[in-house]
């Protein structure tokens, strides 16, 4: 009896087991099926960041509309992971107007290239401190248009407790207003008003934040260029104002202070805001030009000889060659006339520069300009004996951006014996017929300005013939009878700028109007990589233009009365000539002159496009019989009879008539030629190429 109860209890034993785990089982499939989840008890991170996801707590800031994502950087690139409560922050601001701002939030990039607009002008994000994420990415162009937009934006759509990180980028001064800027103090920044043109600009700061923020940084520009601002760091989701300013970078230049003491009518070098910063040469970063002999040249700077005026215009030109990428200090020299100009030593010391005074043997003797540029060269010779090349810069010039990038790109080219020199100044280099920063040119005459040289040039051709030579200024006429079909390269916009003229810079002869009373472009890219660089060389050049003229894409071919009606009102809508920038085009207009040695067709046709013309004077830039300029990003050539290449490209469309020729210089119809009419149809426009804008 025993042994059976004891059996019938293990039974009933094992059945009550097997139930319960029937009826746990059935009731973990009933909460895997229709219960709600558990909470989770593990913090995940994204990437190798500090903010938590899911989100913890309550109230998440929701944005306005969809932000994009660029790159994933763990950790935005910190070496070490912040501590609770923070995250990471990256802020970029560039090195060139080409080099796209960035800013990373908590391991991901909302602001980059073709990231939430990001770019020129204010690029600000809103971090919603409880996620410690971006949820607002957006670029205000304060470069382009006024700063509206971005002061309801900061007054309406950053709300209380909102963390804003901002980064300027390019140029963000010119239209930020002083209410936007009020708006930005009132957030906590203490640099914001003394941001400056291309001054760079970053700061992290939290809405209703007491005090000042303690993430700010400004970056004056040096010398015209960029200062840019690169850091990492890790913010706090809750922001503690200073109640004191933060000391900014000390930034001291006592000689400078002294000058500009002496010489306030230096205004903009010796402005409050200036007059304190250092002077220092610009980095390069075009690597594709380290190395270049360029940057070993000596570069001879003349100053004027006009007093306070010249000091002014010298400190100008100054500034322009310290802010070259690559510059040296001790290949620069200041030539000057201590009688017209004395406080040029202690001007060049500011910037480190070397100078020599040049006096005539008879302390009151005028130098001609013949005997100025004779020791110029001279001067650079003994100073630099080893030096195969000379560049030298002319009294007043402002230098683009790009003025010893360009030159070093084309030094090559004076290995060349039928290249003579490379000119940054191009004389037909007005603001409607020079839109290609990318072109070069090969041209007959020498304009002077700013140019580099071969020595031996001076050495062995120049030295004893200087005053036949050069007893002009470039424009007015140098190796007339002395270039032996070498040619000057040039560009087609200007890598220098003379600054206007008035009564105390140039006399006001009718050639220096021609030249300089009306606007000129110049170069303001700090990179610009030229086209046809290789093809310049010999026999290349022709071949270049052979292909240029065989793939042209629309011929003109006017009539008389049209070419004089646009001479007459500068207006190349009467040669039916309709270029627009969206659409390149290689536009080839052929004619003949009536004179074999003359060239008053081609005087006839620069009036019309608005080139160089003077009655006086030839037509400036011809190579071989043809004339190139670009209008709108398109190429145009003027092809005279004269060229060797109009044969192989089409018979001549007009002719001048000697009848019409030289009465007066008022009118079109009395400068030149009448043109004939032709029955040749125009073509049609090829295929487009990128434009340029």
């Amino acid at each position: 009896m025993t042994c059976k109860r004891r059996r019938w209890t293990c039974r009933q034993l094992g059945l009550l087991c097997l139930g319960v785990f029937v009826g746990v089982g059935l009731y973990g499939v009933f909460e895997f099926l229709f219960g709600s989840p558990l909470p989770p008890k593990v913090t995940f991170y994204v990437g190798n960041v500090t903010a938590m996801y899911p989100p913890q707590g309550t109230g998440e800031r929701a944005g306005v509309g969809v932000m994009q994502v660029g790159s994933i950087e763990p950790n935005c690139g910190l070496v070490e992971v912040c501590p609770n409560h923070h995250f990471p922050v990256h802020v970029y601001s560039g090195k060139t107007n080409d080099d796209q701002p960035r800013v990373c939030i908590s391991g991901k990039y909302v602001i980059e290239k073709d990231v939430n607009s990001g770019g020129r002008g204010l690029n600000l994000v809103v971090v919603d401190p409880k996620q410690m994420k971006a949820i607002i990415a957006k670029r205000f162009d304060t470069y382009a248009g006024d700063s509206s937009q971005l002061e309801a934006f900061l007054s309406q759509e950053v709300l209380e407790g909102d963390i804003l990180v901002a980064v300027t980028f390019d140029e963000a001064s010119r239209n930020l207003s002083p209410a936007a800027k009020n708006l930005f103090a009132k957030l906590g920044s203490s640099q914001i008003q003394n941001l400056q043109f291309r001054g760079q600009w970053f700061m992290v700061t939290q809405k209703g934040l007491q005090g000042f923020s303690p993430f700010e940084e400004l970056e004056a520009s040096k010398g015209g260029l960029w200062s840019p601002i690169d850091k990492k760091f890790c913010a706090p989701r809750q922001l503690q104002g200073q109640s004191i300013k933060p000391d900014p970078p000390v930034d001291q230049n006592p000689d400078r202070l002294r000058f500009c003491a002496t010489h306030p009518h230096i205004t903009d070098f010796c402005s409050v805001s200036h007059r304190e910063l250092p002077l220092r040469p610009a980095i390069l970063t075009n690597h594709q030009i380290v190395g270049s002999a360029m940057f070993t040249t000596p570069i001879m700077v003349i100053a004027g000889n006009r007093g306070h005026t010249s000091l002014s215009d010298l400190t100008l030109t100054l500034q322009t060659v310290l802010g070259q990428p690559g510059v040296q200090n001790k290949y620069v020299v200041v030539v000057y006339d201590p009688r017209h100009i004395p406080d040029v030593l202690t001007l060049s010391r500011l910037f480190n520069f070397s100078s020599k005074a040049i006096v005539p043997q008879n302390f009151n003797d005028t130098l001609q300009y013949h005997e100025v540029m004779q020791l110029v060269f001279e001067t650079a010779h003994v100073a630099f004996p080893n030096s195969p090349y000379i560049t030298i810069v002319e009294a007043g010039l402002l230098l683009a951006p790009d003025f010893l990038a360009y030159t070093a790109s084309l030094l090559p080219l004076l290995h060349d014996p039928t290249i003579l020199g490379i000119s940054a100044w191009n004389p037909n280099g007005y603001l409607n017929v020079s839109t290609r920063p990318d072109l070069v040119y090969r041209v007959e005459d020498f304009p002077g300005m700013a140019f580099t040289l071969r020595m031996e040039t001076y050495l062995k051709e120049l030295r004893t013939k200087m005053k036949q030579c050069c007893n002009r200024r470039g424009w007015g006429g140098w190796f007339k009878a002395g270039r032996w079909n070498r040619e000057i390269i040039i560009p087609d916009i200007s890598r220098v700028l003379h600054r206007p003229v008035g009564p105390e810079l140039e006399p006001a002869t009718p050639l220096i109007h021609a030249l300089f009373q009306r606007l000129r472009a110049t170069n303001l890219e700090m990179n610009t990589p030229i086209l046809n660089g290789e093809s310049l060389a010999a026999q290349r050049y022709e071949a270049h233009l052979s292909s240029i003229l065989n793939s042209s894409s629309l011929t003109l071919t006017p009539a008389h009365d049209e070419v004089l009606r646009c001479a007459d009102e500068k207006d190349t809508q009467h040669l039916h000539l309709n270029l627009t920038t969206d659409r390149q085009a290689v536009v080839v207009l052929p004619y003949k002159e009536s004179d074999m040695d003359g060239w008053s067709g081609m005087k006839l046709l620069s009036q019309c496009f608005g080139l160089f013309h003077h009655q006086d004077s030839p037509p400036k830039g011809l190579h071989k019989g043809l004339l190139r300029f670009s209008m709108k990003g398109s190429e145009v050539i003027l092809l005279s009879n004269h060229s060797p290449s109009l044969p192989h490209h089409q018979v001549c469309h007009y002719c001048p008539h000697p009848a019409l020729r030289n009465t007066t210089t008022t009118t079109a119809t009395a400068t030149a030629t009448a043109i004939s009419t032709t029955t040749t149809a125009t073509t049609t426009m090829g295929t487009s190429a990128a434009a340029f804008t």
